[in-house]
């Protein structure tokens, strides 16, 4: 649906256009992305309805206006709405319960995106809060399911704990999952249990690069599929990607690669991330077949002792025919808990199903294993945990 609305004096205040230029034609846009997941984590078993956080839901407002000086300013303001996001989905610490909580971030509203910028020959640059160059470049995938299935498993599942199998859950009363209970001591954080995912702070599971920052960032102009990406967050970190979308004969080409080169100057810290390489990339044939490879790698500064830098590998093949998609995955993510010693990898498996029912509907189901090991004689007895998932989503 479009509107048109007076954006005069919004772009006025970032000096782009007059204060007697006509108005901004401005699109509404959105989903709402929800999902009902249920898992195992070898000892008990559970479900929980979640906004998915592969892809949130969200509305927003996108405009441009043609100058008479040949450039074009445009505006998108984003905001995201998330009440039990997928990615926060864990089990309770209280006695004799094994639920998620609901609603963990309440009502929460907060400003995605909201960024103006000039576009002309030469390319464009863009101003605000926004992606940065090196978002999505280890997310190039044209392997369908992409509703539950891409690069980073944490997104749907990220905070389930893993638990020792030798143990059993202690339901006399108090936190149920303490080390001396029942689970894994936790690797991250250094209290409680150890999770799927790990926040680090600066980056994603799959390393997929700077995601949204508040930023300044250009776009080269496309050439041969081709577009080359440059930005500087707030705070001094710097990143560069590149981006090819294209066809050869029978076969859809997708591709990306991106270095974000963080500001750790006025940083003491033991095992920080210096660096960090990404890339993706996709095939797929007209008859319906395709693939994907990603990987990524962070590079650390002042390591400590017995801490390796961490990377990952993704591999995706799927199958499409009318409205159908069905995939299967595999990734690999290797000593991405910084604060540990010993050699950790996470192994997410990944079976899924979408259907496509149009105007920006779309139904999808998936079953993914989770299984982590580690070198260590004390933490090496991990349950797998097995998670399954429905979503719905609507576009509009």
């Amino acid at each position: 649906m479009k509107k048109a609305l007076m954006a005069s004096t919004a772009l006025v205040a970032a000096g782009f256009i007059a204060a007697d230029a006509a108005a901004v034609d401005v699109e509404l846009y959105g989903q709402v992305n929800k999902a009902f997941v249920a898992y195992d984590d070898g000892q008990v078993t559970d479900s929980a309805v979640v906004d998915n956080d592969v892809a949130s839901t969200r509305f927003g407002f996108m405009g441009s206006q043609a100058l008479d000086n040949g450039l074009t300013a445009s505006v998108l303001m984003e905001l995201e709405l998330q009440s039990n996001p997928s990615n926060n989905l864990v089990q309770s610490n209280t006695a004799n319960q094994s639920s998620a909580a609901a609603s963990t971030n309440g009502a929460n509203v907060r400003d995605r995106q909201s960024r103006v910028g000039l576009a002309g020959d030469w390319g464009a640059v863009f101003l605000g809060r926004q992606s940065t160059a090196t978002d999505g470049t280890a997310e190039a995938d044209l392997a369908g399911v992409k509703n539950l299935m891409n690069s980073d498993a944490s997104e749907i599942g990220g905070d389930l704990l893993f638990t020792n199998k030798s143990v059993t859950r202690n339901a006399a009363g108090g936190d149920v999952y303490t080390g001396a209970n029942g689970s894994l001591a936790d690797l991250d954080s250094g209290a409680g249990q150890l999770n799927v995912t790990v926040d680090q702070g600066q980056a994603e599971l799959n390393m997929d690069g700077q995601g949204i920052q508040d930023a300044i960032r250009y776009d080269s102009p496309i050439f041969n599929g081709f577009q080359g990406r440059v930005s500087v967050a707030q705070g001094g970190d710097v990143d560069a990607g590149v981006f090819y979308n294209g066809k050869y004969d029978a076969y859809a080409i997708k591709g990306a690669l991106g270095y974000v080169r963080y500001n750790d100057a006025a940083t003491a810290a033991n095992d920080i991330v210096e660096s960090q390489l990404s890339a993706s990339v996709s095939v797929k044939h007209d008859s319906g077949i395709a693939g994907t490879v990603a990987y990524g790698k962070r590079s650390l500064d002042n390591k400590s002792t017995g801490v390796e830098d961490p990377d990952f590998m993704y591999l995706k093949a799927g199958y499409a025919w009318d409205a159908f998609e069905v995939a299967a995955d595999y990734g690999n993510y290797s000593d991405y808990i910084t604060t540990q010693t010993a050699d950790h990898e996470l192994k997410a498996m990944g079976l899924g199903a979408q259907y496509n029912l149009g105007n920006g509907v779309s139904v999808a189901g998936v079953y993914r294993s989770f299984g982590f090991e580690i070198d260590s004689a004390t933490l090496d007895n991990a349950d797998d945990i097995s998670l399954y998932a429905l979503n719905l989503r609507v576009k509009f």
